[in-house]
């Protein structure tokens, strides 16, 4: 993109005052190296100079190429702020806004990095991870508004007899089974096979719902890939609604593929609900009039990685996705019975259509609370301007502190899943009334 008018002078005067402060000239001879120049600054003058005759000439430099091993985080300014977080060691900013801080690190501090944000803030997440500074930077910002679409809720009389059938011997038998991996590190073998089963036993509930499919969705820089089960629609295939959870696990700072993290109720409770979804919904052969897609996201909790992925590639892809609903942790009653509905990195109207829900279909009133920047991945569609909402276990200060430890298992949980089948609940319902059921009742005939 060339530069103009005025633009051009100002960016061009500046450039000339750098380079004659670093001792660069727009051209550029070879230094001499037969008298003793140091090679490297040398080299490193070249490229400078290089890229300040491209900008003097209007011609747009590519960025530098990603740096091995490092990334860029991005880290709320409330985080940053707290008495607890200002003891976080992530040095000097790179750059800042209002809303946030980015940081350049190397990749194998993330685990520690995710290590302190549960245990200062009892975050699972709590940052975004960046493969570049110029991606980083866009997160500085606030998100794009979401396009709003208005939702209705009157699809009871198909809802509720489907609903009443969740199942908590169900859900605890996928949590055990997550449970039971040494732990589902993003870049464990045990990482990837669990999301292998999870894409398994997905394909085999959705069999009986029309043109379901399964694709596993590979990232860049990691082994563990994400599960996506598409059930299109029939009458809007074009308009995506996306029901998703994390997948992977981690545990203590070491954080690495051979520590033990079973990550019961962060967050092989949010896949249970989601699976014990798929399953009504399967049993019921449902045919959706707009697209459903259920995600099992990979490494969310090194910064939301696997998600903010597939959200960037939806973005510039065009894709229309009209709402998300995020289950992280969803088994542990902290805070008594209700499901509580996140009021921050949220679209608040889809967030009013999802308290409809929960009044309507689960048996259990709704409460909120605030989960806070990069919280979990409902804030990947959030920053790519989607429509997002997530429903949470408790009041955030009462949830399951076990997490992130080799402790958050199914016995510390309660022992059993019963939590978990109100948010099945609000999961099968948000399916239904979100995406609407195709002619009649979106059923296959064998299920009437």
């Amino acid at each position: 993109m060339a530069y103009k008018g005025k633009a051009v002078m100002a960016a061009a005067g500046s450039l000339v005052l750098l380079a004659a402060a670093v001792g660069i000239q727009a051209a550029v001879t070879g230094p001499d190296f037969d008298q003793g120049v140091a090679a490297k600054p040398a080299l490193a003058a070249a490229k400078a100079a290089a890229r300040l005759e491209g900008a003097l000439s209007g011609v747009e430099q590519a960025p530098p190429p990603p740096e091995e091993g490092v990334v860029w985080i991005s880290v709320g300014k409330d985080d940053l702020t707290h008495p607890s977080g200002v003891d976080i060691p992530l040095g000097a900013p790179v750059m800042s806004s209002a809303r946030a801080s980015v940081y350049r690190v190397t990749e194998d501090r993330l685990p520690a990095i995710a290590e302190q944000m549960h245990d200062k803030f009892h975050k699972c997440g709590g940052f975004f991870a960046h493969g570049t500074r110029e991606e980083a930077a866009k997160d500085l910002q606030a998100p794009p508004p979401a396009a709003a679409v208005a939702f209705t809720v009157d699809q009871g009389a198909v809802v509720r007899p489907i609903v009443a059938k969740a199942q908590e011997a169900e859900i605890r038998s996928t949590i055990e089974t997550l449970a039971a991996y040494n732990n589902r590190y993003y870049t464990a073998d045990t990482g990837v096979q669990a999301a292998q089963w999870i894409g398994a036993r997905w394909s085999q509930l959705a069999k009986n719902m029309p043109g379901a499919s399964l694709r596993m969705v590979t990232h860049s820089g990691w082994k563990q890939p994400s599960v996506v089960l598409t059930v299109p629609g029939s009458e809007k295939p074009e308009e995506i609604v996306v029901l998703g959870g994390h997948l992977d696990s981690i545990s203590g700072w070491g954080g690495g593929g051979g520590a033990r993290a079973p990550g019961a109720d962060d967050n092989a409770s949010g896949i249970a609900t989601l699976t014990e979804a798929v399953r009504l919904l399967g049993e019921a052969g449902f045919r959706p009039k707009r697209t459903l897609q259920f995600m099992g996201y990979a490494a969310e909790e090194v910064g939301l990685r696997g998600s903010a992925d597939i959200a960037k590639q939806y973005k510039a892809a065009g894709t229309k996705v009209v709402a998300v609903i995020q289950f992280d942790m969803t088994n542990y009653p902290g805070s008594g019975e209700p499901i509580f509905l996140l009021t921050d990195n949220v679209d608040p109207s889809l967030t009013a259509h999802l308290k409809k829900l929960v009044e309507a279909y689960t048996g259990v009133p709704a409460a909120e609370t605030r989960c806070g920047y990069g919280c979990s991945d409902h804030a990947s569609w959030t920053r790519s301007g989607y429509p997002a909402s997530a429903a949470f276990e408790s009041a955030f200060d009462t949830m399951n502190h076990q997490i992130h430890t080799d402790r958050d298992t199914l016995g510390n949980a309660g022992g059993d899943a019963r939590h978990s089948v109100a948010f099945a609940k609000l999961a099968t319902a948000f399916a239904i009334e979100t995406a609407k059921p195709a002619g009649a009742a979106g059923l296959a005939p064998a299920s009437r």
